[in-house]
């Protein structure tokens, strides 16, 4: 009985987009931020470091996002048309935000990673969610 409901509960959170578009996120970041890092630790410039990151989570997420987030049925050519200007929208966002927070504030590189990533997440959500994914 516990089982059942454990599954239905499941059902329900993952019937939200936000949720499915947060756990398409944890394995983004993981890629993304993983990447970035080893780049800052082996000498990369943190702003290059950062793009290739961005780059890398990008190529899995837009294959998770059509399919599990948003379930598009629209054509590829649509929506990764769509799906590349929300994350050029967003990635300007994220370097705007890193290049506050590390050149100007002197916030640690890292800790510039991350916060510059949550405005990054934030933002491609929206975009996603309204726009890029929109069934037409």
């Amino acid at each position: 009985m516990s089982q059942k409901l454990s599954k239905q509960k499941l059902q329900v959170l993952l019937s939200h987009s936000a949720v499915r578009y947060g756990l398409v996120g944890v394995a983004n970041t993981i890629v993304g931020l993983g990447f970035s890092f080893f780049l800052v630790f082996i000498g990369v410039l943190p702003e290059l470091a950062n793009t290739l990151g961005i780059i890398a989570g990008m190529i899995n997420s837009y294959f998770l996002n059509k399919r599990f987030t948003f379930k598009s049925q629209n054509s590829h050519k649509s929506d990764f048309v769509r799906f590349c200007i929300a994350m050029g929208i967003s990635y300007a966002v994220n370097m705007l935000i890193f290049t506050l927070s590390f050149r100007i504030l002197g916030i640690n590189e890292y800790i510039s990673i991350l916060i510059a990533s949550v405005a990054y997440t934030i933002t491609g959500y929206l975009i996603s969610r309204f726009w890029a994914f929109k069934q037409r």
